[in-house]
C-alpha cells in the first residue's frame, strides 16, 4: 500500500495537463508558479493540492480527499473557458470532478484573463485508485 502524497498528486496533475493541446501552435505552458509578464501564455497554473485524510487503518491513511485549483491564463475570456473545458475532460479521465468555478478576472500586471477552477477526487490506498466524490 502506497502513501499517495501531495507531491505525488501535483506531479500527476502536471503530467496530465502538460499533454493538453489548446491550439495549433501548442505553446500552452503548464506551470507551478504564478505567471509574470515574462511568462509564456496561454498557461495553466497548478496550485498546491489540498489533502484531507478521511480514514486511517493502524495510523496509515487509506482514504484521502484531494482538492486542487487550476488557473487558466490567456488573452481572451473565451479562450480561458475553452482551456477550462479541456482541463475538465482530461481530469475526468482520472475521476476528478469540477466543484467550483470563479468569475473570470483581468490581471492588470500581465494584461491577461484568469479563470480559476477547483477539482476534487478521493484516493483509496487499498485499491490504489481514484474514486468519484459522492
Amino acid at each position: 500500500m502506497k502513501d499517495f502524497t501531495t507531491k505525488d498528486m501535483s506531479d500527476l496533475i502536471y503530467n496530465v495537463l502538460s499533454k493538453i493541446k489548446d491550439n495549433e501552435k501548442d505553446n500552452t505552458e503548464t506551470v507551478l508558479q504564478t505567471p509574470t509578464t515574462e511568462s509564456i501564455f496561454p498557461c495553466r497554473l497548478i496550485n498546491t493540492p489540498l489533502e484531507s485524510i478521511m480514514r486511517t487503518e493502524n495510523a496509515i491513511p487509506i482514504l484521502k480527499t484531494f482538492q486542487v485549483q487550476i488557473e487558466h491564463w490567456t488573452s481572451k475570456q473565451r479562450e480561458a473557458m475553452e482551456m477550462a473545458n479541456k482541463t475538465d475532460l482530461e481530469l475526468r479521465k482520472k475521476n476528478f470532478i469540477r466543484t467550483n468555478t470563479s468569475p473570470i478576472l483581468f490581471d492588470e500586471i500581465t494584461k491577461k484573463y484568469r479563470l480559476i477552477t477547483t477539482y476534487e477526487v478521493r484516493y483509496n490506498a487499498l485499491t490504489n485508485c481514484f474514486n468519484f466524490i459522492k
